[in-house]
């Protein structure tokens, strides 16, 4: 476990109805850490065979996204918690593009669990990118939702 800001809060036991609350609040949990690591690497890290530096950080990112003393949670599992009373069809563009970028790290989070190299090679491509999507596609809807702004 690496000495981090994630565990320093446990997850809010409810989400608001608030779109605005709610982008907040995956912003800071999920955009925050799916790529925490991983994305400080140096690009020699994503390129041939994935390293260990590059495993290690991404089962961090992504495996294990939200930490506490009794808790750890997915990336995937952060979004289904936070995102559990939001109606679908979502209500902003932002978070379908968001749920599809989730959806590619659910399906490798077995092999990253295995440190399956082949996989982790073939896919790094799309996990950077479904990292990246995340990131980009929560700091757009906080900022068009964020009072004031």
């Amino acid at each position: 476990m690496h000495d981090d800001d994630r565990s320093r809060a446990e997850p809010p036991a409810a989400v608001s109805s608030s779109l605005s609350e709610l982008a907040a609040t995956l912003k800071h949990d999920l955009g925050k850490y799916v790529a925490w690591l991983s994305f400080n690497l140096p690009e020699e890290a994503w390129r041939g065979d994935p390293s260990d530096a590059l495993v290690d950080a991404l089962r961090s990112d992504i495996l294990e996204t939200r930490r506490g003393p009794a808790l750890i949670e997915t990336a995937a599992q952060v979004f289904d918690r936070l995102t559990r009373a939001e109606p679908r069809p979502w209500r902003a563009p932002e978070l379908a593009r968001v749920a599809a970028a989730v959806e590619v790290l659910r399906a490798v989070e077995p092999a990253i669990q295995r440190r399956d190299g082949e996989v982790l090679r073939r896919e790094r491509a799309a996990i950077r990118a479904a990292q990246t999507d995340i990131r980009r596609e929560l700091v757009a809807l906080h900022k068009r939702l964020a009072p004031g702004d």
